[in-house]
């Protein structure tokens, strides 16, 4: 009985659901690593090396509206695997080339190709589990990001130190094209059969009929005041999460590491959003109703507290420095995985699962490019003191931001119904 209940087939749908968005890392965030190694190689500065995180942010951001739209007409596990080979394909170009302006086009492209896994991999899990199952889900799924982007960097760290820049991109490239046929021998889109008494008590609603119209169902959705907080933190936690996955290396390279150390600093980063991702997805499962804002408010303000922190003390104590990394990575990246996991599946039966994930994940990314150009401006004219003073003033914003919803819920619940 035990062992059935291990390998049930919901139980090896989220493992391999689990196990494939993790590898998607593997050939998105081994260029933060390559970037000491790139500036060193071609004598590039910081804003110029920062614009392959802005076209890999905004091409991404772009392709989340498009395939989150395509999870809910196509077939989630076909979306899925298309992208996975489409990654690993411009990972390996990628590592050819020596010239800025094609890196920039190619990881542009790899960005859409990245696009194609968290909406319709979110789609595929609302197919096995109900929308009042989403802060466990939410707990068990949302490290799998951190999880991959860990091993990405150590990955990469080591191939960086080991062959060289060139072979942190071709190697991910070889194991995306292994892990796209794994998904799409072993994933499924839903349940072989359903019971009747299994099905939801509302109807699902069918997917818009066309991308536009897609578009603009999700705008009314996500622009209503219940869900326009949520849409504001997504883009401002973007904004920090993404400048510190693509800066943290250089930050710690730029104080004097070796290539091993600095790697080794940088893994505080996608550890400590492991455990933000699962704290956030606990509290909304033990909160039940209308946790989401209260989560969210409580990690922006601790957010807003590490990236002062850095602030003060980052540049000259390696342990504040190391303690406010980590504490700005587990409150950004509990905020982003809570809105962008447990939202959408707590809207499971509108029928847009898909297209509510693509689209948080599209304005997250959106944030997160604007960020990643802006930061390496910040740091050329002010240094980094300067981009955390900035982070402290994102992280109070939505700390208040959130806050509001709060009250504004409580406050509902305390009108007495019409009569």
């Amino acid at each position: 009985m035990t062992s059935r209940r291990l390998f049930s087939p919901r139980r090896r749908l989220f493992m391999v659901a689990w196990l494939t968005y993790a590898f998607f890392y593997l050939g998105r965030v081994n260029v933060a690593v390559a970037l000491p190694a790139l500036q060193a190689e071609f004598g590039w500065t910081q804003g110029a090396v920062g614009l392959l995180g802005t076209a890999l942010y905004w091409s991404y951001a772009a392709g989340q509206l498009v395939n989150g739209y395509l999870g809910d007409r196509l077939s989630p596990r076909r979306v899925v695997a298309l992208g996975l080979m489409a990654s690993a394909v411009l990972n390996l170009v990628f590592g050819s080339l020596g010239a800025l302006g094609a890196m920039v086009a190619v990881w542009a492209l790899n960005g859409w190709a990245q696009s194609a896994g968290w909406g319709p991999i979110v789609r595929t899990l609302s197919h096995w589990f109900e929308p009042s199952e989403r802060g466990r889900v939410t707990a068990a799924f949302a490290p799998c990001s951190m999880a991959g982007h860990a091993l990405s960097w150590a990955l990469a760290g080591w191939l960086v130190t080991a062959a060289g820049w060139r072979m942190a991109f071709r190697v991910p490239g070889a194991l995306l094209l292994a892990v796209a046929a794994g998904w799409y021998l072993l994933a499924r889109d839903a349940p072989p059969q359903r019971r009747d008494d299994e099905q939801r008590t509302e109807p699902q609603q069918a997917p818009p009929a066309t991308l536009a119209e897609g578009i603009r169902a999700l705008g009314a959705l996500l622009g209503g005041r219940g869900l326009r907080w949520a849409v504001v933190l997504c883009f401002a936690s973007g904004m920090i999460k993404d400048a510190l996955t693509i800066w943290t290396p250089s930050y710690l390279a730029g104080q004097g590491r070796s290539a091993a150390d600095t790697v080794a600093g940088s893994l505080i980063v996608p550890l400590c959003g492991v455990a933000g991702s699962a704290v956030a997805g606990s509290l909304v499962h033990r909160m039940r109703a209308r946790s989401e804002a209260a989560v969210a408010a409580g990690l922006a303000l601790f957010s807003a507290l590490m990236a002062g922190l850095l602030w003060v003390a980052g540049e000259r104590s390696t342990v504040a420095g190391l303690a406010g990394l980590g504490g700005l990575a587990l409150g950004c990246y509990g905020i982003n995985s809570l809105l962008m996991t447990s939202l959408p599946l707590a809207l499971g039966r509108r029928g847009q699962v898909s297209g509510v994930a693509g689209a948080l994940d599209f304005v997250s990314y959106v944030g997160g490019g604007l960020s990643v150009a802006a930061a390496g401006t910040l740091h050329d004219a002010w240094g980094w003191g300067g981009v955390f003073l900035a982070w402290a003033a994102l992280g109070l914003g939505m700390a208040g931001l959130a806050g509001g919803q709060v009250r504004r819920a409580a406050e509902v619940g305390r009108t007495p119904a019409a009569s």
